[in-house]
């Protein structure tokens, strides 16, 4: 299963990631997890909590989204 997250909502759909990667533009959509990815221009903000773990805030979504290690090395440049 993969999650979609949307402005509004979360939806699973039944597609391997290693799937639906190859249909969506790299330079658009990130995968900042195992199994997440997120449109990269709807991030504004990448921080670390204080047990190390990587924290995405993104655009019309409340709350953080736990992001994978080499995550942040991605946003660097933001």
């Amino acid at each position: 299963y993969v999650r979609v997250v949307t402005a509004a909502r979360e939806h699973l759909i039944r597609m391997p990631l290693k799937d639906l990667l190859p249909q969506l533009d790299p330079q658009k959509f990130w995968q900042v997890h195992r199994g997440t990815l997120v449109q990269a221009r709807y991030i504004t903000q990448a921080r670390r909590d204080e047990v190390g773990t990587a924290l995405l805030s993104l655009r019309q979504r409340p709350g953080r989204q736990p992001a994978g290690r080499l995550s942040p090395l991605l946003i660097k440049g933001m």
